[in-house]
Parts: C-alpha cells; sequence; structure tokens
C-alpha cells in the first residue's frame, strides 16, 4: 500500500514538475486554462486551475491551445507541437503545417490570457443611466371632461440604476428617476409637475431562462413625490375650479408601478426598454389630498456605464 502511495505521490509531481501554463479554446468560444502536463497527437493532458489532477481533452474539440511562452501546439484541431517531459516536438506527421502562417512570438498579456469567463460581467451588473418618452394612454374619471377626452403632456425623463443583484429567484436594481408630467381639465385646471421617484425593477430573466438571450421582462414599483413648476387655476378660465385663495401650491406622494420589456445589447453596452407605467399622483389644489391616475407607454434608451480598458494604456 505504502508503494501505490510514493508511486501516485511521484506520478503527481513528475507531472506538475513537466507542467507550463496554456489555455485551451473550444470552437463555441469556452475556454479552460490550467497546467498543461502533455500533448500528444489525440488529447491535450491539463490540470485546470482549481483542481489537483490532469484531465485529458480530445483535440478534435480544441479550437487552439495557446502556452504561456507564446507556443500554439494545436490550431484548428491540429497538433503542430507534441508536448512532453518539458520538451516540444514538432509534429512532422501534420501535413498541414506548412499552410500556417501563425507568429509563435506573438506574446499576450497573462492577465488577459488567464481571464475566466466566469469573472466577465454582464452589461446587468454594471451601473445605468437612462433617458425615456412616454406617451399617456389612459387616465382616471377625475382627469377627463365630459365628453370623455383628456388632455394629458407627454411625459420625459432620466433614471440611474444600481447594478442588478441576485434577490431569490429575481434579480433586482433599485434606483432613482427624474419625470415631467402634465395634465390640464376644467375641473382641475392646469397642472405641470415634476415627479421624483425611488424604485426598484425586477427582472425575471433568472426565471424565464427560456426566452431568447438578449430580451428580459421586468416590473417596476416605485414611491415618488409630485411638485408643480406651472399652475394655473383662474377661474375664468376654468369655471369650474373651487374658489382658491391664490396662495395654493401642488405637492403630494404618490406611487408607480409598470412592466416592461427590455432588449440588451451583448456587444455594446447599450439597452432598449419598452414599457408601459401606471402613476398614482395629487389632483390639483385644493384636492391635493385626493389622487390621480394616468398611464403611459413609452421607449426608454439605457447606457450601461462599463468602462472599456482595452487599448486604454501603453503598458
Amino acid at each position: 500500500m505504502k508503494t501505490i502511495k510514493k508511486v501516485i505521490i511521484y506520478l503527481l509531481f513528475f507531472e506538475l514538475l513537466f507542467s507550463i501554463h496554456g489555455k485551451i479554446v473550444f470552437y463555441d468560444g469556452t475556454y479552460v486554462v490550467g497546467k498543461v502536463s502533455k500533448v500528444d497527437e489525440s488529447s491535450v493532458y491539463i490540470i485546470p486551475i482549481g483542481l489537483d489532477t490532469p484531465e485529458g481533452v480530445l483535440v478534435g474539440n480544441i479550437d487552439s491551445l495557446k502556452m504561456e511562452n507564446g507556443m500554439v501546439p494545436v490550431l484548428n484541431s491540429s497538433v503542430v507541437y507534441l508536448y512532453n517531459n518539458g520538451e516540444f516536438l514538432k509534429n512532422s506527421d501534420d501535413w498541414m503545417d506548412q499552410n500556417y502562417d501563425f507568429k509563435y512570438d506573438d506574446y499576450t498579456r497573462l492577465q488577459d490570457s488567464y481571464k475566466y469567463e466566469e469573472t466577465k460581467k454582464t452589461n446587468q451588473q454594471y451601473y445605468q443611466v437612462s433617458v425615456f418618452s412616454s406617451f399617456p394612454v389612459m387616465s382616471a374619471v377625475s382627469l377627463k371632461e365630459e365628453d370623455g377626452t383628456s388632455k394629458i403632456v407627454m411625459n420625459l425623463g432620466s433614471s440611474f440604476q444600481l447594478p442588478y443583484y441576485p434577490i431569490g429567484a429575481l434579480d433586482v436594481s433599485p434606483g432613482i428617476r427624474l419625470m415631467t408630467y402634465g395634465y390640464e381639465q376644467s375641473n382641475q385646471g392646469k397642472v405641470q409637475a415634476i415627479n421624483i421617484a425611488a424604485f426598484s425593477t425586477f427582472d425575471f430573466k433568472p426565471v424565464f431562462y427560456f426566452i431568447p438571450e438578449k430580451i428580459h421582462l421586468s416590473a417596476d414599483f416605485g414611491l415618488n413625490y409630485n411638485f408643480a413648476y406651472d399652475l394655473d387655476q383662474n377661474k375664468i378660465n376654468y369655471p369650474g375650479v373651487e374658489a382658491l385663495t391664490g396662495n395654493e401650491t401642488y405637492s403630494g406622494v404618490g406611487a408607480y408601478a409598470g412592466a416592461s420589456a427590455d432588449y440588451w445589447m451583448s456587444e455594446l453596452p447599450l439597452a432598449f426598454r419598452f414599457s408601459f407605467n401606471g402613476y398614482v399622483v395629487p389632483q390639483a389644489p385644493p384636492f391635493t389630498k385626493e389622487s390621480t391616475f394616468f398611464g403611459s407607454i413609452g421607449l426608454s434608451a439605457v447606457i450601461v456605464l462599463k468602462r472599456h480598458h482595452k487599448n486604454n494604456s501603453n503598458l
């Protein structure tokens, strides 16, 4: 038994002694990094980082194998160089080797070569800012005239969101948003106001994993504070308005909720969002303690605050 243990320890020591770091890239773009102990005509033997024993990978599944010294023993599933006992030997049986035009002294920085795919952040794992516009499509009875029509202006706004964090079965991103809105009604007067909201976006992608990768379905919930920057309640223009003292102001709290479908671009730090939101806001003075409602559909452009490091340094 002791003899067997010694043999196993010797073999492991032998493999580590004649190992060199390498990176195997597969045809689907994934890769594995570790210590390469041997390359023969059929397999590459590698000890992935985090493991203790080598694994054999068939050459037919490998797009390329690049070593830390710049050598490329495997290219396009063809063995260009054999590696064993710390030595590289040219594979004379590789009849296509003469067609390769690869520069073996083309070194790359180690931090790029040995970066795990899992460490790459998705666009949703960065801070985001967005700008949006939305068009009101429905309103409460308190904002409608007797003939059923209503006059609500288009909404414009922007938001800032934190990265998405996994909470339970969903990914959640808190944020703040600023939006303008306004309405005009004979019994309410004319109000143009600003809405400031604290909200959270709940992304259902972890649950709806079967939908296309770039599409995300989300829900928004938030609380808002509203105040007017232009208030017109002249009883001559709006005869249905209650008698006012002339010192009225428009402000109050409200809420909003909505749903959205997002398209996140993988190559660019951008996303586009089509949404429907319903807003609960105060009525005009002197009824600010009462609430009214309107709903809007909108389109947002999301910019991911993702710093691009490559080629930004001369080091």
